[in-house]
């Protein structure tokens, strides 16, 4: 689902998306039948080129839900890459496993941890090549302040829901979309990074980590 786009324009960039593993496709399945937001094919093809551009063995992401977005980083990452899923619910977390039996490959590059996301990656010791921001939008900001040192030099910060169906731009924000507003704000003005959102799907961040 797109909210950037007229309804002709998000059936032309749905038509042009590449052929993946029939696993992708019951993920979607499943997610449309239940209405569970995930990043859809899209963003996952620009996750994709993003993990290999970046050369990336090591990314965490701050929700995963039952590991949509983490399928795609790991198809992409050579045979020793990590991604390192963060998830609540104990239910998204077997559902996850359970999508991913039958894939043994990739299931090894795919480490699901229960907990919030965020103490989870501000408890965490390493330093990561992707981040991947898809957690609740009112946590953003905070986000970012964890996420920051924890990025390898030239590792990359992803953000996901960045333009949040067009709210950004309300006069009276709600506290998510607050959220989302200071979050850019922030990529922008540190002087850490080197960032630009790509207006595919509900908008997309991708900055650079450059100290």
């Amino acid at each position: 689902m797109s909210y950037l786009f007229t309804d002709n324009l998000t059936k032309y960039l749905e038509s042009h998306t590449m052929d993946r593993h029939f696993i992708f496709k019951e993920m979607e399945l499943f997610a449309g039948e239940r209405d569970y937001p995930i990043i859809g094919p899209q963003v996952g093809q620009l996750l994709y080129i993003l993990t290999k551009i970046a050369k990336a063995k090591h990314v965490f992401e701050v929700g995963s839900g039952f590991g949509y977005s983490a399928l795609w980083f790991a198809i992409a990452m050579e045979e020793n890459g990590t991604v390192i899923c963060t998830e609540y619910d104990e239910k998204n977390i077997n559902r996850g496993k359970d999508f991913l039996r039958s894939i043994d490959t990739l299931r090894a590059r795919i480490e699901f941890r229960s907990g919030n996301g965020i103490d989870l990656l501000n408890e965490s010791n390493d330093q990561y090549d992707i981040i991947f921001n898809d957690a609740n939008k009112e946590d953003y900001p905070k986000i970012f302040e964890i996420a920051k040192n924890k990025l390898k030099k030239g590792g990359l910060l992803i953000a996901d829901n960045v333009l949040w169906r067009g709210q950004v731009t309300d006069s009276e924000p709600d506290n998510k979309t607050s959220g989302v507003i200071q979050y850019n704000k922030a990529i922008f003005e540190s002087e850490d990074f080197f960032s630009s959102i790509i207006p595919i799907r509900d908008g997309v961040s991708v900055s650079i980590k450059l100290t």
